[in-house]
């Protein structure tokens, strides 16, 4: 199967930045070794469809690259006011069209960006295969204009709803817009840590060169609320830091009986307050932690612009009720109780048995006839944010499944839209010996297979929406699959005499 293309264009006011994807170390990655910057308000559909070709064109005869990390994170510096590759996301506009050779393209249009990650396109269009560079760049255009109809109707906003973050692009001298400042508390029995985020190297990161540490049990709303707004103001006056690694490590060690970082987030309640300047404070509780992973809220409110001391920390106390509340409801850890093994047949006669998944899994029924058991975790608002299910698929008797894999990429692209990127390779978890995987901004999929002797394999599936959002929680959802595939066995059906 051939190799997918793709080329992202970031519009920055009258500018369009066109700029390709390259294999490096095995991963798509922007590169400035080609590019094109057209700028003005003569740019034409022509134009932009031209700078198109001519970038998959050095992709088809440049193949695979080594690009170093300092070309990896300054590909964007061309034709743009901003210094830091933070702030250019959140002022450019993104598209990307993706195509395979003698294929259709696809153009994909996404919403404001904070920072790497970004949220499901707003608008998706074809353009069909040998289309002249006109017809291309119309695509383009027309994909911005949906951007601007998006912004139009959202204010402005990610596709959450959460508030600009901060726009820190050289401003001449003149006051910087702080935009969304962030402090985080941590509980550990009646001790109450505050950490103020900055921005460190175009990130958010906890420091405590200014921190508050309240123990004891005539701790007041008044004291909390101070707490915080005493870090808001270290924020506001202190603006961007250059924190070392050993200070970014070793931040939360004040007032604490644990060792390790490790320990530390797992025996430490964790919310956090947010706020922009002149807007209401949010305030969000999250569901106890394993290391640094963070779920999605158990609880979110918001207190109005302005509040006094004692109204922003009743709310941090509220914010810690329904932690205590969850916690009863769910048990201490995340995953909840114990999970119950289920036993499933073959269509055989065979019988699969497999632990269930913690991690919040929920067991669902699966409109799909192929899959026999299947397991939802819900993210906020309760929309589905991963599954994983166990179903029956078909099988080549070739080491690496044949056509049987052709059929599953692309049903899984006509699903999710063209991989970004895919493999098969050989496993070894329980009884499972063959790993698909598919992946692109929409989805991830990794298939775990154990062939059957009848043209047919158990597949163990894993389904995560959205994985550049959620990375860290994706790597937690795969070592569950991979536990419960470890733990799984498959026993065959009687054979008739």
């Amino acid at each position: 199967m051939s190799q997918i293309r793709i080329v992202s264009i970031n519009r920055e006011k009258d500018r369009f930045l066109v700029c390709p994807f390259v294999m490096s170390w095995g991963i798509n990655r922007v590169t400035d070794r080609f590019f094109r910057s057209l700028k003005g308000p003569g740019v034409t559909a022509g134009d932009v469809g031209v700078a198109l070709l001519d970038s998959f064109a050095f992709i088809e005869r440049t193949g695979p690259l080594e690009l170093s990390l300092e070309e990896q994170e300054n590909f964007w510096r061309h034709d743009t006011r901003y210094r830091t590759y933070r702030a250019f996301v959140r002022n450019n506009d993104l598209v990307e069209v993706t195509n395979y050779k003698d294929k259709e393209y696809w153009v994909y249009a996404y919403p404001p960006r904070i920072g790497d990650d970004w949220d499901d396109e707003v608008w998706r269009g074809t353009v069909p295969a040998g289309a002249s560079a006109e017809e291309l760049g119309q695509a383009v255009l027309d994909a911005y204009a949906t951007i601007d109809e998006w912004k139009k109707a959202h204010d402005g906003r990610g596709a959450s709803g959460t508030p600009d973050r901060v726009q820190d692009h050289w401003t001449g001298g003149k006051e910087k817009d702080m935009g969304v400042m962030t402090v985080s508390v941590n509980r550990e029995g009646n001790r109450i840590l505050f950490l103020p985020c900055v921005e460190c190297w175009g990130m958010d990161r906890a420091t405590d060169r200014f921190f508050r540490s309240l123990r004891g049990p005539d701790v007041t709303a008044g004291d909390i609320g101070g707490a915080l707004l005493d870090a808001f103001a270290f924020i506001e006056r202190t603006g961007p830091l250059e924190l070392s690694l050993e200070e970014q490590e070793n931040c939360w060690r004040h007032d604490t009986k644990y060792k390790t970082y490790r320990s530390f987030a797992r025996n430490n309640d964790f919310l956090q307050v947010s706020v922009e300047r002149g807007k209401p404070y949010f305030v969000c509780a999250y569901p106890p932690r394993t290391s640094d992973l963070v779920d999605d809220e158990v609880w979110r409110g918001t207190v109005p612009a302005g509040a006094s001391a004692e109204e922003l920390g009743q709310a941090v106390l509220d914010a810690y009720a329904a932690i205590d509340e969850w916690k009863k409801a769910h048990g201490r850890r995340a995953g909840g109780r114990e999970p119950v093994a289920r036993s499933v047949a073959l269509c055989d006669g065979g019988e699969v048995l497999l632990p269930g998944p913690g991690e919040g899994f929920a067991e669902r029924t699966s409109a799909a006839g192929e899959v026999l058991l299947a397991f939802e975790r819900a993210g906020r608002g309760g929309d589905p944010v991963a599954s994983l299910y166990l179903a029956e698929a078909e099988w080549d008797a070739e080491a690496d499944g044949g056509e049987a894999w052709d059929e599953w990429l692309e049903r899984w692209e006509g699903d999710n839209g063209p991989a970004r990127s895919v493999s098969r390779e050989p496993c070894g978890e329980g009884p499972f010996t063959r790993r698909w995987e598919a992946r692109n901004g929409s989805c991830l999929t990794v298939a775990l297979l154990a062939p059957r002797p009848d043209g047919l394999a158990v597949m163990l599936c894993l389904d995560a929406a959205r994985p550049g959002r959620r990375s860290k929680a994706v790597g937690r959802w795969e070592e569950e699959l991979h536990r419960i595939a470890r733990a799984a066995t498959i026993r065959p059906g009687k054979t008739e005499s």
